[in-house]
């Protein structure tokens, strides 16, 4: 093959040398004004990878196209290359700054190679773009990944009008969201994400590019070199050289993200928001959002960390809400009777083992039922903690319960005065029995009685009394005139 005559895009020969490509139209003739600290087309990286065009370059590097020569396959090629502490000397070497900026610049490289190195472990992810290899050559490091033909989100919200659905949103931002899950387990911490770094591939997959802003923790260290933000995607911890992050970071990004695919217009810079916080929610602004989803999604953009999701899981958590079919569980960029002829994909569940998020939680549902969702089930555990709270049954009733005995009635109003007046009452009545049986107990014991004192004038009182009670029998026989 004639290396003139390749097309340095889609690396098929052309007829003449010069010009655009009659098959996929790239114009190689002004890329070296363009990018000027990249390599030049058809420089040979490892001994099996040659160059093709700049893909695009960041505050970190350079990724090219390339094609293997043992595989035959297109492939991306990133290039570290920090233009703040290196530039290309000649027409492939990279040399750094000296002192601190050369300090940092082999601190930056060994994070590069880390990134490439954890990346690799998740060859098996399809949400994030896979790594073949990864070395060091023309005195900076290189990892080769998987080329993604299709579409950036941007580029796909642009094309629909400069905003989407929340359903079209969710189905590229939810798998991008357990890929973080994934990637932030690992100590790596995204820092871009942004509608530009998330691709949609022509199969209607999704994936996450450019970790190039990427934070590692290594040991006691981490890198924090300066990037390029990009404003209103960038939480207000990022605008500080030495600034905190964390998973939280890329919640905010990924947020931000949402929003502006579904009003069509970017949060106000974070920094801005700190003060004087002017972010409309998304229904204000006219967009038709379930109100739990919204709330999840202005927590996911609250300024402070402290008020925001602490773990991508808990964010995708609190979005994974039901909703209406209306084709929901079709690919990116299929149309509703498209999707209705092919297989449902699997549902995607979030990453277990994060904080879990106050807010109830419901299974996703695509175009098949659950049998039973969250919220019953958080209604069952409602009813068990009120059984629980309840008094427990004595042990009369845990008998007759056992038994299946009927459980005693309890006693009306009335019913409870009448028995009291009937205790009462049964209460005076044995009051008077006893006050009876002590009055003639007395009664029986009179007769025997005497009063030592009074000894000597005993017969007179008992003469004077015999007089007393004869004396009216002694009347009424003589007024019969009958003898006594």
């Amino acid at each position: 093959m004639n290396e003139k005559l390749i097309c340095y895009n889609c690396f098929r020969e052309k007829a003449e040398e010069g010009g655009a490509c009659p098959y996929c139209g790239y114009d190689p003739s002004g890329a070296a004004e363009e990018y000027p600290l990249a390599l030049p087309h058809g420089s040979v990286l490892n001994g099996r990878y040659i160059l093709g065009r700049v893909l695009g370059q960041g505050g970190f590097g350079i990724t090219y196209v390339a094609k293997d020569y043992k595989t035959d396959g297109i492939m991306a090629v990133k290039e570290y290359l920090p233009d703040e502490f290196a530039t290309r000397t000649g027409t492939h070497e990279v040399t750094s700054y000296v002192g601190e900026r050369r300090d940092n610049f082999e601190y930056g490289k060994e994070c590069f190679l880390k990134e490439a190195e954890t990346l690799a472990k998740f060859i098996g992810n399809d949400n994030i773009v896979r790594i073949h290899s990864y070395f060091e050559e023309n005195g900076t490091a290189y990892f080769v990944m998987d080329y993604v033909e299709g579409e950036s989100f941007q580029k796909y919200i642009r094309d629909h009008g400069g905003k989407i659905g929340w359903r079209d949103a969710e189905r590229v931002l939810l798998p991008i969201m357990d890929a973080l899950d994934a990637v932030h387990a690992e100590g790596i911490i995204h820092r871009d994400v942004t509608p530009d770094n998330i691709f949609i591939t022509k199969s209607g997959g999704v994936k996450l590019l450019d970790f190039g802003a990427a934070r590692y923790s290594l040991g006691d260290k981490s890198c924090s070199l300066d990037i390029v933000l990009k404003h209103g995607f960038a939480p207000k911890e990022q605008y500080s050289r030495h600034g905190k992050q964390g998973p939280y970071t890329d919640v905010y990004s990924l947020a931000a993200s949402y929003y502006y695919a579904i009003t069509g217009v970017k949060p106000p810079e974070s920094i801005e928001r700190m003060d004087n916080d002017k972010l409309v929610p998304p229904s204000g602004l006219g967009v038709e959002i379930p109100p739990a989803k919204e709330a999840a999604l202005l927590q996911g953009l609250n300024v402070n960390v402290s008020g925001r999701f602490a773990t991508m899981g808990a964010f995708r958590r609190a979005l994974d809400m039901p909703a209406p079919s209306n084709g929901a569980g079709q690919r990116i960029g299929q149309t509703s009777g498209q999707a209705a002829n092919q297989t449902p994909p699997a549902q995607i569940n979030p990453t277990s083992g994060q904080q879990m998020n106050p807010q109830i939680n419901q299974m996703n549902q695509m175009n098949q039922q659950q049998p039973m969702n969250q919220m019953n089930q958080q209604q069952q555990m409602n009813q068990m903690n009120q059984m629980n709270q309840q008094q427990p049954m004595n042990q009369m009733n845990q008998m007759m319960w056992q038994n299946n005995m009927p459980r005693p009635q309890m006693l009306n109003s009335t019913e409870k005065v009448i028995l009291v007046v009937a205790c009462a009452a049964a209460a005076l009545l044995m009051l008077g029995f006893f006050i009876f049986l002590i009055s003639f107990a007395l009664k029986t014991a009179a007769p025997n009685l005497t009063l030592p004192d009074a000894a000597d004038d005993a017969p007179a009182i008992y003469a004077e009394a015999d007089a007393a009670r004869d004396a009216p029998l002694y009347a009424a026989v003589t007024e019969r005139g009958e003898p006594l």
